[in-house]
Formats: C-alpha cells, sequence, structure tokens
C-alpha cells in the first residue's frame, strides 16, 4: 500500500536524513532551512537534540540531525549557526525543553489526524513530522493560539507571519 500526497497522487517522499558532521556542516543553506527543533538536555523527548529540515528542492526534503552525545562540540556549534540565521524565523515552544524554529511566512498545514505538518512548495506538499508526538501537540496549541489571537478565522492551516 502506497501513501500518497493529498490531491497530487504522488507517493510520499520521506526525507533523506544526514548526520551533521564536520565534514558537512558548511554545506548546510541556512537559508533553505524551512523548520527546525533544539531540546536541551533535559528535554523530553529528543533530548540535546538538533533536527534541521531543508528543502532540497520543490519536490524534496533532507533533514540534517546531530545530538550533543554525539558531539558537543558540533551540537554547540550548529546551535550558534541557528542562533545567527534566528532572525529568518519564528520561534514556538515546543514544550519540556524543546524549542521550535518555522520559517517566516511558511504556511503549514495541520494534519492532526498523522500528527504531522505539511508544507505546501509550489508543485507539491511535503511532510515535517516534530521529533515526538508532544512536541507537535505543544506546536498545534501554540499556532491554534496564535490564529486566533490574530482573528483568523479557524482552519487547519497556519502561516507565521
Amino acid at each position: 500500500m502506497k501513501v500518497y500526497r493529498g490531491e497530487l497522487e504522488h507517493p510520499i517522499v520521506f526525507p533523506e536524513s544526514t548526520i551533521i558532521t564536520k565534514e558537512n556542516l558548511d554545506s548546510i543553506d541556512f537559508n533553505k532551512v524551512v523548520y527546525c527543533e533544539v531540546a536541551t538536555t533535559g528535554a523530553m523527548g529528543n533530548a540535546g537534540g538538533i533536527i534541521l529540515y531543508l528543502l532540497k528542492d520543490e519536490r524534496s526534503l533532507v533533514t540534517y540531525e546531530i545530538n550533543i552525545k554525539l558531539d558537543k562540540e558540533l551540537f554547540d556549534t550548529t546551535s550558534d549557526l541557528i542562533k545567527q540565521h534566528a532572525g529568518a524565523f519564528i520561534y514556538l515552544s515546543g514544550g519540556y525543553g524543546n524549542s521550535v524554529l518555522i520559517k517566516k511566512d511558511l504556511k503549514l498545514e495541520i494534519d492532526e489526524k498523522y500528527k504531522c505538518f505539511w508544507y505546501h512548495s509550489q508543485s507539491t506538499k511535503l511532510r515535517i513530522d516534530s521529533s515526538v508526538h508532544g512536541v507537535f501537540n505543544s506546536l498545534v496549541a501554540r499556532m491554534k493560539s496564535i490564529n486566533d489571537d490574530k482573528s483568523k478565522e479557524k482552519k487547519n492551516n497556519w502561516n507565521g507571519n
């Protein structure tokens, strides 16, 4: 059984995942990051972890990941690079030591059935999974609160502007 991307009827392509290393860190284009999670060492779920979702092209995402247990210096360097680019993102709390940064003006569809977000590129829908369901649930609550605060109509869409 294949899983399809909504109305486009293309099989879902889950992002390839790459561990961040000293050799590939410089190749990460932070201008292409659409979603980022940073978890403190005491966080619930992905403790001491960083996940970056980058738009590879209009049809696919790639993730880069690091955990403080693998390489503390590299975790700190990656964290510093995220802070340097923080102006391009909306910060949301993922709860319990988890921070999430979502690219400004990015529209995400909330999919509560499958506990994921869908990014609508110009040609397709791309799936973004939070590290754990607790982060997803915290984000959804915060996104809906933001939409309510802005008096937007209640839909399962979020526009981070």
